[in-house]
C-alpha cells in the first residue's frame, strides 16, 4: 500500500469525513488524558474531532495537522505540522493526542519529537475506534471495508510492550465498548470516508457500495436504523 498517497487522500473528503467519522467515548478520553485543564497537542488532528472533545472536556488543545483542507475544519489553534515537525516549544505538552492517526506515523523518528514536546512524565496517548467484529456482521462488512487491502504497518489492537521505543516507559492499554447509530445510507457514507475509497478507480466505488448496500439489506432488511458496535483502543505511555 502506498501508505503517503493514503494519507493525503482525506482532504478531498474534509466535509464528509467530519460528518460521518465517529467521536469518542467520553470515558476513554477521561481514562487516557485526566483531569483538565491538560496542555494538550492533538497530533494528526484531521478535521479537529478530537481537538472539539477534548476541548468541551476543557483541555487546552493545540491541533497540528499537515493537510490544509482538513485543518480549516478546526475551530482556534490549529497548526501546520506533523509528526516529525510539531510547531509548539521543548516540554511544553502534559499530554500528545493521536486519534485514528498513530499508524501514519509509528516509528522513528516521530518517537523522538513526541518525546521533545512532552514534560517529563507526559503521556502519549494514541487512541482508536475499531469495529467490533466479534459481531457476524460487522465483521463481514469488514471484508467489505478491508478485503485484500493490506492492513497498516501496525495493529492497533495488541502494541508490543516496546512499540514506542526507549523515550517512553510500558504502554498501558484501556478497551471501551460502545456503539453508534447508522442507516444503510450513512453506513455508505462511512466507506466513502476512508482512504482505500478515496483513492480507487470508479468501477470500485460503485462496486464497494454496492456491497455495503447488499449486506445491510440481508442484515436489517426493511429496519431503518440500526447500531453499528465499536471498540475504542485507548493507550497511554508516559515519557521517562
Amino acid at each position: 500500500m502506498d501508505f503517503s498517497k493514503h494519507a493525503s487522500s482525506f482532504g478531498a473528503a474534509a466535509d464528509l469525513y467530519d460528518r460521518i467519522r465517529p467521536r469518542y467515548p467520553l470515558d476513554a478520553l477521561r481514562w487516557a488524558v485526566g483531569e483538565p485543564s491538560r496542555r494538550i497537542v492533538d497530533l494528526g488532528a484531521g478535521t479537529g474531532i478530537l481537538t472539539r472533545q477534548l476541548r468541551e472536556l476543557g483541555h487546552r488543545v493545540i491541533a497540528v495537522e499537515p493537510d490544509d483542507e482538513m485543518r480549516r475544519q478546526i475551530d482556534g489553534d490549529a497548526r501546520a505540522g506533523s509528526a516529525t515537525d510539531i510547531p509548539v516549544d521543548a516540554e511544553s505538552q502534559e499530554v500528545v493526542t493521536a486519534g485514528q492517526a498513530y499508524h501514519w506515523f509509528a516509528g522513528e523518528p516521530a518517537h523522538t519529537e513526541i518525546a521533545r514536546v512532552l514534560e517529563r512524565g507526559g503521556c502519549f496517548v494514541p487512541i482508536w475506534n475499531v469495529r467490533d467484529e466479534s459481531v457476524p456482521w460487522v465483521a463481514a462488512l469488514s471484508e467489505v471495508f478491508d478485503g485484500n487491502r493490506a492492513r497498516a504497518a501496525i495493529d492497533e489492537r495488541s502494541l508490543p510492550a516496546e512499540q514506542f521505543g526507549p523515550l517512553f516507559g510500558t504502554p498501558e492499554l484501556k478497551l471501551f465498548s460502545w456503539s453508534t447509530p447508522h442507516t444503510i445510507d450513512s453506513l455508505v457514507e462511512l466507506i466513502r470516508s476512508r482512504s482505500f475509497y478515496l483513492v480507487a478507480d470508479a468501477d470500485t466505488r460503485v462496486a464497494l457500495e454496492q456491497q455495503v448496500r447488499e449486506l445491510a439489506g440481508r442484515t436489517f432488511g426493511a429496519q431503518e436504523r440500526f447500531e453499528l458496535p465499536y471498540v475504542t483502543y485507548a493507550y497511554r505511555t508516559r515519557k521517562l
